[in-house]
């Protein structure tokens, strides 16, 4: 009996002790788990602290180049305009670009029209506005296109509570949606503010959403002004050639392509004069100098920078003006783990032409998405 009672404290003993082993490995895994995890984020906060300042220094260095250009014209020869190669840095790389963003209808631009009356005016006749790029746009992509999508637009953008015209949409009419939505009454910050007016749907914008940038609006505009944000035709894409040629659209799409860059608008008219066979007093009315000019003052700069497992991509907006050095005027940020597969070229452009048939309610627009190494930005 006395043996079987020393066995039975034994088993017990053991049992005890593997107990107290396991308590002890099942602890120090806890710990050596929150240890790990600990590093971890301590690591991913310090990669994504110094991937800030990297892509500050990018920020810098592209300024840099746009402040020793010559201000006198801007186009893709120009070195700015080369994508940044992907440059190894410890740890990691950096690669991004600089897109002109005059290259783009400024949505903001139609804030100019301030009655029903001057809006007529401005989409009729041979002359060309931007009421009237903006209309050709719509129908080229294919967009439903009528006076009334216009007048929507500048309600959005103009502060005061009058409908342009008796098809606008001004405070009540928002107020009454289901949801109820607020209006703007300000210049658009991001293309994508589009989807949220009235008759505008998501598949529609986001066509249009490459074509299209939010600049400021700049006060005391006049003809030859630095102030003045047109279109610069040394960047310009063909469908936004295509939407200011009107008429003879393509005529006036080659005749720039294939003479560009243009050093000056007086030799853009001249070439149109030679082209075209339009008189010169008939090509500068029909192209007035507040809607085309071959500088920009506005561009985009991308970066992205890869650092041990921080991936972090910033928009920076620049601007910079004919005697002054370049500012920035915003920046966005956005970070993601160095893990998360970024989309590609082919993806960017699936999701551009997606959902043709899609409601506002349903989809997403992502206006943050900038391919790598620039193959789209400004395109």
């Amino acid at each position: 009996m006395k043996h079987k009672s020393r066995t039975k404290q034994a088993g017990v003993a053991l049992i005890a002790a593997l107990i107290l082993m396991t308590s002890i490995v099942l602890v120090l895994g806890n710990i050596f788990y929150r240890h790990q995890i600990n590093v971890a984020q301590a690591s991913l906060s310090m990669h994504q602290d110094q991937a800030f300042l990297l892509a500050l220094s990018a920020e810098s260095w592209a300024r840099q180049l746009l402040d020793e250009d010559d201000r006198k014209f801007d186009h893709f020869d120009e070195i700015w305009a080369q994508a940044i190669p992907a440059m190894p840095v410890d740890g990691g790389l950096i690669n991004g670009c600089i897109s002109d963003l005059q290259s783009r209808f400024n949505i903001n631009s139609l804030l100019a029209y301030k009655n029903y009356t001057e809006l007529v005016s401005a989409i009729s006749g041979d002359k060309s506005s931007f009421a009237k790029v903006w209309t050709n746009l719509l129908r080229n992509q294919e967009i439903p296109y009528d006076i009334d999508r216009l007048a929507t637009v500048i309600d959005w953008l103009d502060a005061n509570s009058s409908t342009m015209g008796s098809n606008g949409a001004e405070r009540d009419i928002y107020e009454g949606l289901m949801p109820p939505q607020m209006i703007a009454d300000s210049p658009m910050v991001q293309t994508s503010e589009l989807a949220s007016v009235i008759g505008y749907r998501v598949a529609e914008v986001q066509r249009l959403m490459p074509l299209m940038s939010a600049l400021p609006v700049l006060q005391n505009k006049k003809p030859n002004d630095n102030n003045i944000i047109n279109i610069n035709l040394n960047t310009a894409s063909n469908e936004l050639l295509m939407a200011l040629g009107g008429d003879v659209d393509t005529m006036f799409t080659e005749a720039v392509t294939a003479n560009r860059p243009l050093e000056t608008i007086e030799e853009f008219y001249e070439i149109l004069a030679f082209d075209l066979g339009f008189t010169m007093p008939d090509i500068e009315n029909r192209w007035p100098r507040e809607l085309v000019g071959v500088a920009s003052q506005f561009f985009e700069l991308y970066i992205e920078v890869i650092l041990g497992e921080a991936r972090i991509e910033v928009r920076s907006i620049i601007m910079r003006s004919s005697n002054k050095d370049s500012v920035i005027i915003s920046r966005d940020l956005t970070t993601v783990p160095a893990s998360v597969e970024k989309d590609s070229a082919s993806g960017f452009l699936d999701k551009l032409t997606q959902g043709a048939d899609s409601d506002k309610d349903s989809d997403i627009i992502d206006d943050q998405q900038v391919l790598p190494a620039c193959i789209m930005i400004g395109a």
